[in-house]
């Protein structure tokens, strides 16, 4: 039962997510083009219907994603949730009539075949505690993130767009780390001032300012599925490093295969996304 309720957590986890980041870029286009990471932006944003259901919606994903990451593998839990990106492109494409292209198409159906071979290769080892160091690293990654963040976000091509992108799927994956390593226990106070549950709402903050920057810049299945990626396999592979996790039955050329198909994906999208003329959805009367 926790195994079917965790499995139904990460699916729910990926259609809250794929809606928010619609919703989210609905909002992002009203508001002049970022060049620095000012909190106004979030601030203006946060008066706006689309924006704050979109926000709640990511509050609830993630929610889901500490069930998820807290009872799944992380090879099983993240492969599911970055399903978001194929929720985003069916919602541009069939409610408002966005045309991707059919290189953009194929390269998503790359990373989303990817993602399944890398599920399809998932083991389901318990995590194991990390060491000082390495938590250390996880716990601090943030103010990395956000120097990132501060650095290309004065870019103007689709490199600094994509890098922006990926520092939010970063970012998010941060979370899944450390909803992995945290665990609840009383008195609860202590875990909520512990530098972990800090960490962890550092990571989302990172992800979301970066992420609606990077919404106004194209279009937002292509973002969400950059950001999918970073924030599918970063925590795949620490979790392989760090945590235990293991191909099943020993399955790792599934896994490199995985690995291979969903970076050819993003290779084939940052080649041709610059082809793409991103059109705002919402247009001002």
């Amino acid at each position: 039962m926790v195994f079917f309720l965790a499995i139904s957590a990460a699916f729910g986890c990926a259609l809250f997510n794929g809606v928010a980041a619609v919703l989210q870029k609905v909002s992002a286009d009203k508001e002049a083009r970022a060049t620095s990471l000012r909190s106004s932006i979030i601030l203006r944003l946060l008066k706006d219907g689309p924006y704050v259901v979109g926000i709640v919606l990511d509050f609830l994903a993630w929610a889901l994603t500490l069930v998820a990451v807290h009872n799944l593998p992380l090879f099983v839990a993240q492969p599911i949730i970055a399903l978001s990106v194929v929720v985003t492109l069916l919602i541009e494409i069939f409610i408002f009539h966005r045309k991707p292209g059919v290189f953009i198409t194929i390269a998503i159906c790359l990373i989303v075949v990817g993602l399944f071979l890398l599920m399809a290769s998932a083991g389901q080892e318990r995590a194991q505690s990390v060491s000082e160091p390495v938590k250390a690293i996880i716990i601090t990654a943030p103010l990395l993130l956000a120097v990132a963040g501060i650095v290309f976000v004065r870019g103007k091509g689709f490199l600094s767009t994509s890098v922006l992108a990926g520092v939010s799927g970063l970012a998010f994956g941060g979370t899944s780390l450390v909803g992995r390593m945290l665990y609840w226990h009383e008195p609860y106070w202590r875990v909520i001032v512990s530098p972990l549950f800090i960490a962890l709402i550092a990571y989302g903050l990172v992800g979301i300012l970066l992420f609606t920057v990077a919404l106004q810049r194209h279009m937002a299945s292509v973002i969400n599925a950059i950001m999918i990626i970073f924030e599918t396999l970063t925590p795949i592979c620490i979790g392989l490093l760090f945590l235990g996790d293991r191909p099943r039955h020993g399955l790792w050329l599934l896994m490199v295969l995985g690995v291979i198909t969903s970076i050819a994906g993003i290779i084939v999208m940052a080649a041709k996304s610059g082809e793409v003329e991103d059109q705002p959805i919402y247009k001002s009367s």
